[in-house]
């Protein structure tokens, strides 16, 4: 099965809005994640 080049570009751009949307999500948990971590650092050095 051979598919034309518009095609092939409307199925790449899906993908790529897909894995864009994932990383985008994965980054901001990331980010939340980081943010903890610091809060927790900031804490154990006020303790110290």
């Amino acid at each position: 099965m051979q598919i034309d080049q518009v095609e092939w570009l409307r199925r790449e751009n899906y993908f790529l809005r897909e894995q864009n949307k994932n990383l985008k999500n994965e980054l901001s948990e990331t980010k939340k994640y980081l943010e903890e971590i610091l809060i927790k650092f900031k804490d154990v050095n006020k303790s110290n």
